[in-house]
């Protein structure tokens, strides 16, 4: 509930009122409880984040201009093949992918034209995928697709990761706050390179046969290979700087990483299990979001128990191998669930509550950046803002869909799950130095045996 304020507060607050009524809850001048929720869901907005990328390898303008020239090389092969079809003949499916001047959808003018390496890089390789596909379905018109080749393709290119992942086989490092944070950014690049490699860019185990590849699986496929290709020359490209940076008595780290996986895994396996938690949710409390209290425990659910760190390391998977990708997937889940627990302890609803007050919401976001800059200030090395990344993302998509309310959805909703992702990062911030460190201690350790 608001309480009655002066007309001169009132005044304060309405037209450009409200931007100053923003800044001041911002400073802490103004108790997020005296105001509208129509304001305190404004000051949300306005209120600084983290940053969206915490840490990421250097791009070299030479190695985003080695993408576009990739895509140039496309788009040329694209229109080569476009010039001997006749779109009006054909099928109005086909003609739609193929009746275009311009194959890469404008991404590469935009990769053109961005003077900012990384942007460039993005462009080009979004582009890859819409050039590529044109290719396909050309392909497709002319009568000259070999599905055989597409699968040979494929095999090709999960070589090629393979070879990759194994020429840095050791994992040796002589930094491991830095060299930990260039492994994980190669082995994630050569995942995408795997995951891409597979009919039209989807893996669910095995290799599909090229009797199972529709038209459109052709055309796909054609487009995912290009993008598998780049993702390849990146992973070199990270591999390469990785390696700039170790000193002459870097060792391997293979086993420090394989132990931390296991105490990671083994602190994640004392919490309950996803289903379990879902059972609990759905059939003991017997919750629903028609509750701020039942909104705010599914969202928390959501954010905390996810199986993403088990899944595609096994044998067949996508990321079969990759020893860092797993470590930081397992230490983030196991400071999701760290955080689940602390969000319950701060969420300040109960299952009685119908409404929920934005100023909780606006409360716990200050809280949430002012611990994640101290935390991060203290723990400022690469791999840290590795594992630090989600919650970071966490605080950032907090305020998304407050203040855009449909008429079927309380405002409370929006306010209750916005305060349950703030909390949600705090929690992991606080957890995380104690998660880095059964890694970086472990690897101290071992270098002083």
């Amino acid at each position: 509930m608001v309480p009655d304020i002066s007309v001169t507060r009132r005044t304060l607050l309405a037209g450009s009122g409200v931007a100053l009524g923003g800044s001041l809850v911002s400073t802490g001048l103004l108790a997020p409880a005296w105001l509208p929720d129509s304001v305190t869901d404004i000051a949300l907005e306005l209120y600084p984040e983290p940053p969206g990328h915490l840490w990421r390898p250097e791009i070299s303008a030479e190695h985003a201009d080695e993408a576009v020239e990739l895509l140039e090389e496309t788009v040329a092969q694209a229109k080569t093949l476009q010039e001997r079809i006749d779109v009006n003949t054909l099928p109005e499916d086909l003609a739609f992918h193929l009746d275009n001047s311009d194959p890469s959808g404008g991404w590469l003018e935009s990769a053109r034209d961005e003077s900012n390496p990384r942007e460039r890089l993005f462009a080009a390789t979004y582009g890859m995928q819409f050039a590529g596909e044109v290719i396909g379905y050309a392909k497709v018109v002319l009568d000259e697709v070999e599905p055989e080749a597409l699968v040979d393709r494929g095999m090709q290119l999960r070589k090629e990761t393979d070879a990759v992942l194994d020429s840095f086989a050791d994992y040796a490092v002589s930094n491991p706050a830095r060299d930990f944070a260039y492994l994980y950014a190669t082995e994630r690049q050569l995942s995408f390179a795997r995951l891409n490699s597979h009919r039209s860019g989807i893996h669910a185990g095995g290799v599909a046969s090229a009797n199972d590849y529709s038209d459109r699986d052709v055309a796909s496929t054609w487009g995912s290979h290009i993008q598998a290709k780049q993702y390849l020359r990146n992973a070199r490209y990270y591999r390469d700087l990785y390696r700039e940076g170790l000193s002459s008595d870097a060792s391997s780290s293979m086993a420090v990483l394989n132990d931390a996986v296991t105490t990671l895994t083994n602190a994640i396996n004392e919490f309950p299990r996803r289903d379990e938690m879902r059972t609990k949710i759905e059939d003991e409390l017997e919750l629903t979001h028609e509750t701020p209290y039942g909104a705010a425990r599914w969202e928390l659910f959501a954010l905390c128990y996810d199986n993403d760190f088990r899944f595609g390391f096994d044998a067949d998977g996508y990321r079969t191998g990759h020893t860092v990708v797993r470590l930081v997937e397992v230490a983030r889940a196991l400071l999701a669930r760290k955080a689940h627990a602390f969000t319950l302890s701060e969420l300040d609803v109960s299952p009685d509550d119908s409404e929920y007050d934005s100023g909780h919401a606006f409360r716990e976001k200050r809280r949430a950046v002012r611990t994640f800059r101290s935390v991060r200030n203290k723990y400022d090395s690469p791999f840290a803002g590795v594992l630090a990344q989600t919650a970071s993302d966490r605080i950032r998509a907090g305020d998304i869909g407050v203040g855009d309310y449909e008429d079927d959805i309380p405002g409370w909703r929006e306010r209750v799950e916005a305060t349950t992702y703030y909390l949600v990062g705090t929690g992991q911030m606080r957890e995380l130095g104690d998660v880095l460190g059964i890694v970086l201690d472990g690897w101290h350790t071992a270098s002083l045996d």
